[in-house]
């Protein structure tokens, strides 16, 4: 379906994968009325909380809907980051591409 440079299916990420603020997460199929269904989906950054040390959250980029937040992932407090075990659980697999940058 969906597979430009650069993004991964979520499915395909290592429990243990390190997930830092900045990383990007599209998912598909959201039942927007839109006539390509390529563009049948939600843009989420993973971002810092502020005054939070315990979790980052995943924030909607896309037009009409940007600043919602999605849902919000434990992270390691020493080190600021998250794991794809903890991503996977909250977001699902299906139809779900992340992106580091």
């Amino acid at each position: 379906m969906f597979n430009p440079m650069g993004w991964i299916p979520l499915v395909n990420i290592s429990n243990d994968e390190k997930i830092w603020a900045g990383a990007k997460l599209r998912l598909f199929n959201v039942g927007l009325n839109v006539a390509d269904k390529k563009q049948d989906y939600y843009e989420y950054l993973v971002s810092y909380i502020y005054d939070n040390e315990d979790f980052l959250q995943l924030t909607n980029l896309s037009e009409g809907k940007a600043g919602n937040i999605l849902c919000v992932i434990p992270k390691d407090k020493l080190n600021h980051y998250s794991l794809g075990k903890s991503l996977k659980e909250m977001v699902g697999l299906d139809n779900t591409y992340v992106l580091f940058e």
